[in-house]
């Protein structure tokens, strides 16, 4: 299978319309608007596949944008912070977290995606410090979300802003043991979802598909369809991880 012959993923379609017309040659703030409402939308897709997983016994929000996004999650010792997809224990408080960050627009000076993509950065790293300093084993993800065509939007040879971004994610990622308080501000696992808003022409808009960042992009141009996932299948891959305990090869007994 192609990019070109991709159906739309119903979540996101949801979610771009939900986000209405890009504005492309809009201001900052019509920008940030849009993006807003995209990742709003995102969030309620990607609750949605985790109902349907083996996490639908677990209380996960945001239900519907009618009901908000963003919810606030409790840490315990009084704080809370605002995570964008939760799914919560009543015993066990936070078990799973999604923290989704974007560059949904083109810089108006280069034409590049990735001119903050430092700072985007930062907020993750931040957020995720904050969650497991205090609840070490709740399992983080986080999902970066850009448009289709920043896989080809640097010159000839250079590192498109794709690529970039899986492998600035690949060194905010993996954490060796949950105890490690120099790993706290790293993700569990993260990946990055390249989106079709109907651009470029022949790919459905709504198209989408989600890249795990341990997986090598290529420096330019769109990665092969089967070395990503499906909502579906991305929502999968966490549960898996995040649900994932060693299996004990118990010894025989000295007979009797």
């Amino acid at each position: 299978m192609r990019w070109n012959e991709l159906e739309p993923e119903p979540g996101i379609f949801a979610a771009l319309d939900h986000a209405g017309d890009r504005p492309e040659d809009g201001d900052q703030n019509e920008k940030r608007h849009w993006s807003e409402n995209f990742a709003n939308g995102c969030a309620v897709a990607i609750a949605d596949a985790f109902r349907e997983s083996e996490l639908s016994d677990k209380s996960i929000l945001p239900g519907s944008l009618a009901g908000g996004t963003e919810p606030l999650t409790p840490l315990g010792s009084g704080t809370q912070k605002r995570i964008d997809v939760t799914g919560t224990d009543a015993v066990l408080g936070l078990e799973v977290g999604v923290s989704l960050k974007g560059l949904n627009f083109r810089d108006k000076r280069t034409g590049n995606f990735d001119k903050n993509l430092t700072g985007r950065m930062y907020e993750l790293t931040d957020e995720v410090r904050l969650v497991h300093e205090h609840l070490p084993h709740a399992f983080m993800v986080g999902v970066f979300f850009l448009p289709l065509p920043s896989v080809e939007d640097k010159k000839s040879g250079s590192t498109s802003s794709f690529a970039r971004t899986v492998v600035k994610l690949r060194e905010r990622t993996g954490r060796l043991d949950p105890a490690l308080a120099g790993h706290a501000a790293r993700c569990d696992l993260t990946y990055v979802g390249l989106y079709s808003s109907g651009e470029p022409p022949g790919i459905a808009k709504g198209a989408c598909r989600f890249h795990n960042t341990q997986v090598s992009p290529p420096k330019t141009g769109r990665p092969k369809i089967d070395q990503t996932f499906s909502l579906a299948d991305m929502i999968d891959g966490i549960v898996s991880r995040a649900t994932y305990t060693e299996d004990i090869d118990w010894a025989d007994s000295e007979e009797e």
